[in-house]
């Protein structure tokens, strides 16, 4: 009886190839010949260039763009990196390795659904955030690539940033390194907006109507809010190297001013960072602007809050 040859069963590997940035005796030619470093461009031109190079961008496929649900200023299609360009030379490799993680926007959709098509079939729970999870901390990612991560983009529904993101914050998904954080709040994303319900937005406790109407009155009495445990506000000094909030409140042209009162008040928000200080808008204001999707006119306001370093009061 003949017996068949086995192979060896193979243990899974812990060599990690080590990063060429890691490797302080390996070999790099000066490239002195090139017009980048042969001294007539000054090094800032160069790393200007090199962002320019390595920013993202939207391909021209329309097998790429998105939906016109989806659509928006800067948000046309699916993006991508010109990461080739690192496989330049090692000198070019050395000194942009850093920039892909660093300057990617890192977006998530909040309900999934609401995003690029299939993503909602991928990440059907509209409550959790699996979709920070598995862009994170699936393959995606090396841990050194994940420290370099300093800005994510939320497109949130109200119901999620009121009830997950204290989660998503508290959970250690979210790189550690982040220091901005952009949370758009599109038109169909405020709570009740298909019955035309009042707008309604409290960082402090969530967004229950009552204890919304009872924030607005003590506000309005001179009375301080405090900073619930369970709310959104709140959540942000658990990202412990944020240093800016952006805000985007949107809604269509006739409800405008409607909106612009509710983001007057959030004005004078200033988010506790615990020891580190508050994030505040003083002095900021906001930004109105408008833009039109078909026959859809909108607006938008942006407000900005970053980090005041001290004592809250």
């Amino acid at each position: 009886m003949k017996l068949a040859r086995i192979a060896p069963r193979l243990r899974p590997s812990k060599f990690r190839p080590l990063p060429i940035y890691e490797r302080p005796n390996l070999a790099v030619d000066p490239q002195a010949a090139s017009p980048l470093y042969n001294g007539h461009i000054p090094p800032e031109i160069r790393n200007i260039l090199f962002a320019f190079i390595l920013a993202e961008y939207t391909p021209c496929d329309p097998a790429l763009a998105y939906p016109t649900s989806v659509q928006r200023p800067g948000i046309t299609g699916l993006r991508t990196i010109n990461v080739a360009f690192l496989l330049t030379c090692r000198r070019i490799y050395l000194e942009t390795y850093h920039l892909p993680p660093q300057l990617a926007s890192h977006v998530f959709w909040h309900a999934p659904r609401t995003g690029p098509p299939g993503l909602g079939d991928r990440f059907p729970d509209i409550h959790g955030f699996a979709l920070e999870r598995d862009y994170f901390h699936g393959r995606r990612f090396t841990s050194w690539q994940l420290a370099l991560v300093k800005e994510i983009c939320l497109f949130t529904q109200m119901f999620w940033l009121d009830q997950s993101f204290p989660g998503l914050c508290e959970s250690g998904v979210l790189p550690a390194s982040i220091e901005r954080l952009k949370i758009t709040v599109r038109r169909g994303d405020w709570w009740w907006n298909e019955r035309g319900h009042p707008f309604m937005i409290n960082p402090h406790r969530g967004g229950y109507i009552e204890e919304y109407i009872e924030d607005v009155a003590r506000e309005a009495r001179g009375e301080a809010i405090p900073w619930a445990a369970g709310g959104w506000g709140g959540a942000l000094q658990r990202l412990p190297a944020l240093r800016e909030l952006e805000m985007e409140f949107e809604t269509t042209v006739d409800r405008r001013g409607e909106l612009k009162t509710v983001v007057e008040r959030g004005l004078r928000w200033r988010f506790p960072m615990g020891e580190r200080g508050v994030l505040s808008n003083r002095g900021k204001g906001m930004e109105a602007t408008e833009w039109q999707n078909g026959e859809e006119s909108f607006c938008v306001f942006t407000v900005k809050w970053t980090l005041v370093e001290g004592n809250i009061n």
